[in-house]
């Protein structure tokens, strides 16, 4: 998306290179791993840092934890970055762990979302840092989201590349050609050349892999790639392989730290609790939405209707009657007969939902499909599992509100066999 708005007198050959988002990957993984390393490592030394943390329990109860990524600030093939400068973040998630449940979410905000900020006007929240700080971020999640944001953490890309180098890369799937630029000399940096395919990738590599955004879903998709790449760089840090290193690790990652209200007893204790949460099962979505474009600029202009049915899902583990009557679901047969459809649909509506009976799908010989344009992928996940569970049923859809008529839209195929025990 366009903006036509300078920052920080940054002008004629400087250029941000946006790879926020995965610093904030690698420094959760690195935090909750420092957690676990540090007190296995420590407790029989008697470390008073890590007795300390051990002790603390000021993770008793749910807690949020905002990330601020910022990107590479380039001029030329010179690293420019200043901490100390205002700056737009090119990245906002938001991080929600439930110590007494083991659980934890990210919910995914885009850096275009528009938002009113006093004094200022409309603009994206992404320009909340630069007015006012991690503060004035915080502040404008709280708002948006209406929920509290307890603490929060702004990182810069710094170092990046060596850490997944360190790791020794990442085995990833490029799901199409991505090749963007052809730059020559100092600027040869911003090129994107990647294959189809299976590939282990460098440092580098990587971060090439999560700045393309040459597609029709432009920084939505890109965000659905950051998200596929946390989940590597998470199994691959903590793996029993790799966690004896992780102290060199931190000591690298630590330097993108900006600020933060977290302190280091803090820091060790989020650690700590990496020992209960399993990882593979952190719950991914993204605020939904779709492109307006108002005096020339680009943004993201949230669904309103679906905002609660995001926060309570993904950051408060709960999903209420009165939200899924918030979720517009369209029902199609893909077997030809109308009936399954049909017990799907009266199913839905039995647990809240706004479904409505579609009609008969071209094709008679279709799987079960859930296409999900909620932002929610873990709603996606659930209603896959009642329609049957298994490989059998399709997932697909990104947080595009492009359809008014409908949020998500589910095809009853062949494979059909409903799981009442599914509860929302």
């Amino acid at each position: 998306m366009a903006d036509n708005r300078a920052r920080s007198g940054r002008q004629g050959t400087v250029r941000r290179v946006r790879w926020g988002r995965l610093v904030l990957v690698i420094l959760v993984v690195l935090i909750l791993g420092a957690g676990v390393y540090g007190y296995n490592f420590y407790r029989h030394l008697g470390n008073d840092l890590v007795v300390k943390a051990h002790n603390s329990n000021q993770f008793k109860n749910r807690f949020t934890l905002l990330l601020l990524g910022e990107g590479l600030v380039r001029s030329g093939n010179v690293d420019i970055t200043n901490p100390a400068v205002k700056d737009q973040t090119d990245t906002m998630m938001l991080l929600s762990v439930n110590p007494k449940t083991d659980q934890a979410s990210v919910l995914s905000i885009p850096r275009d979302s528009m938002v009113h900020i006093a004094g200022h006007g409309l603009q994206k929240i992404n320009d909340a840092n630069f007015f006012g700080g991690p503060k004035l971020a915080v502040k404008l999640v709280e708002q948006t989201l209406h929920v509290p944001v307890n603490y929060y953490m702004e990182t810069t890309i710094f170092n990046f590349a060596k850490i997944v180098n360190d790791i020794g890369g990442l085995t990833v799937y490029v799901p199409y050609p991505m090749n963007y630029g052809n730059a020559k000399g100092k600027f040869s940096y911003l090129n994107i050349h990647l294959t189809k395919g299976w590939h282990h990738l460098n440092g580098y590599q990587v971060l090439e892999f999560v700045r393309f955004r040459n597609t029709a879903l432009g920084d939505i998709g890109r965000i659905q790639q950051q998200q596929y790449v946390m989940g590597l760089i998470a199994k691959k840090v903590l793996s029993p392989a790799h966690i004896t290193t992780l102290p060199a690790l931190i000591s690298t990652a630590s330097k993108m730290i900006t600020h933060t209200n977290l302190s280091t007893v803090q820091l060790l204790e989020l650690g700590l609790l990496a020992r209960h949460i399993h990882l593979s099962q952190v719950r991914f979505a993204t605020l939904p939405g779709k492109g307006v474009t108002i005096n020339n600029i680009d943004y993201w202009q949230l669904n309103n209707r679906l905002m609660p049915v995001l926060r309570d899902d993904i950051l408060a583990d709960t999903l209420p009657r009165n939200d899924r009557s918030r979720v517009h679901i369209e029902v199609m047969s893909g077997s030809g007969y109308a009936a399954p459809a049909q017990q799907f649909t009266t199913w839905l509506q039995q647990q809240g939902f706004s479904a409505y009976m579609g009609g008969i799908y071209a094709s008679t010989d279709v799987q079960s499909q859930v296409q999900n344009y909620t932002g929610d992928k873990y709603l996606g996940a659930e209603l896959a599992q009642a329609l049957g569970g298994g490989s059998s049923v399709v997932v697909s859809g990104n947080p595009y509100d492009t359809v008014p008529e409908f949020d998500i839209k589910i095809i009853v195929g062949k494979d059909f066999h409903l799981d009442p025990k599914v509860k929302f």
